[in-house]
């Protein structure tokens, strides 16, 4: 079984692979970040910033709209 993902490659200096996630998906799913990176082991040798000219591969299939619970502090009631 064959992943579907986009391809991306990285044009801009001092690209952040959650910048790159974000712009493509114009936001960050929990645990995607982690996918990307279980899925291009290259890339964890050019941290923090990306090469230009590097391909990055976005897995496309399961990319949950699960949203992180935070706890909401108020500071007047």
């Amino acid at each position: 079984m064959t992943e579907k993902y986009i391809a991306e490659t990285i044009k801009s200096e001092q690209m952040t692979l959650s910048q790159v996630i974000w712009r493509l998906l114009r936001r960050q799913p929990v645990g995607y970040l982690e996918r990307v990176l279980a899925f291009n082991q290259h890339l964890s040798l050019q941290f923090p910033y990306l090469s230009v000219g590097s391909v990055v591969k976005l897995p496309v299939e399961d990319i949950t709209d699960e949203k992180r619970n935070a706890d909401v502090i108020r500071l007047w009631d």
